[in-house]
């Protein structure tokens, strides 16, 4: 029998609302599984109300494949992650490192993969390793950024919808690309040039060979605000702000990166073609005062939890963005994407697992 949201204990730590469980209900990797397994519907109701929901206590989850048998309980529909802009790296089945960048850059919020028709549902992120000092998990209410984003904005990035142009290079090339450096052979999973035509076709996307180690790839037009398809509440749903120049210049220079912010300006003075950048659906750049005010918007709302280790964080990925702050020492965090299983077939992005 499926417990309910109201039998959850729920109780609110900093600021985030947070399931402890018994850990001697949870001696086992078998016994955690069976306590998600059963509390399965309660959870999925309380991420589709409050939109994250950490969950503390499960000690004897102690590796990728504890964290992937238990999340399949909850979030049966784990998805690849083709076409996606962070580096990461594969770990056991679809369970990824969460995006690798340097330790002194923070990760301003944003929904994960929201430059795309079929984002994933929900997020579940695990703390294997926490940081030293800093490393806190961000997030922030998209509902609340709908309602503090400038009607005028909103309908300038809603009227035509965006979509995102990126420059991908080879790995031999990559380190010549300003900012966050993915190369297409990580993006696609593949050193096969008409593998990549297939694939980016087969999704909807445009690529243009540009040289021989570079690939310009326009992702499909995405509306900026979307409906919860549980709910039916509506929520800002973009990277506006992610992929504009000048937001990543704002970024490097917030978090003390002179060279990356050195870097960023010159590329837009010298290289503009290397630069990924978003675009509104009728090929018109996103302008940038637009792009720093939902900027802004988006950093007022951040907020911040230090997670412990075996802590998972469960988000629903349109309702609650996520990121994280610069730190130091070491620190790993495993993720997991997850479609809606009724959604899952019709995305294509995966076996239900």
């Amino acid at each position: 029998m499926t417990t309910r949201v109201s039998d959850l204990p729920i109780t609110v730590e900093d600021g985030l609302a947070t399931w402890t469980v018994d850990p001697a209900a949870a001696a086992t990797t078998e016994q955690a599984r069976e306590l998600v397994k059963e509390n399965a519907g309660a959870v999925l109701d309380h991420l589709h109300r409050d939109g994250a929901l950490r969950v503390r206590g499960l000690r004897s989850v102690r590796a990728a494949k504890d964290f992937n048998a238990v999340v399949a309980e909850v979030l049966p529909a784990l998805r690849d992650y083709v076409g996606g802009t962070s580096p990461r790296e594969q770990v056991h089945g679809k369970i990824m490192t969460a995006t690798y960048v340097p330790p002194d850059w923070s990760i301003i919020l944003h929904q994960e993969m929201a430059y795309t028709r079929t984002l994933p549902a929900y997020l579940a992120f695990y703390c294997e390793r926490p940081a030293d000092h800093g490393g806190l998990s961000t997030w922030g209410d998209m509902r609340a950024a709908l309602d503090r984003v400038d009607r005028g904005v909103r309908e300038r990035l809603d009227r035509h919808g965006l979509r995102l142009g990126r420059t991908l290079l080879a790995p031999e090339t990559v380190h010549l690309k300003p900012g966050v450096k993915k190369p297409w052979t990580e993006v696609f999973g593949t050193t096969d040039r008409a593998e990549v035509d297939r694939v980016a076709a087969e999704r909807g996307w445009e690529t243009e060979w540009i040289r021989d180690d570079a690939v310009r790839l326009y992702q499909e037009v995405v509306p900026a605000v979307r409906e919860h398809p549980v709910t039916g509440v509506s929520v800002w749903c973009n990277q506006a702000h992610f992929f504009n120049p000048s937001c990543m210049m704002r970024w490097a220079a917030e978090d003390g990166r002179e060279p990356e912010r050195a870097e960023q300006e010159r590329a837009a003075r010298e290289n503009p073609e290397l630069l990924d950048r978003m675009y509104l659906g009728n090929g018109d750049p996103v302008g940038d005062d637009d792009a720093l005010h939902v900027y802004r918007v988006l950093r007022e709302l951040e907020r911040g939890v230090a997670l412990q280790a075996t802590d998972l964080l469960l988000i629903d990925n349109l309702l609650v963005a996520h990121g994280r702050t610069a730190f130091q020492g070491e620190r790993r965090i495993l993720v997991a994407l997850a479609d809606r299983p009724e959604q899952a077939a019709q995305n294509g992005h995966g076996e239900a697992q």
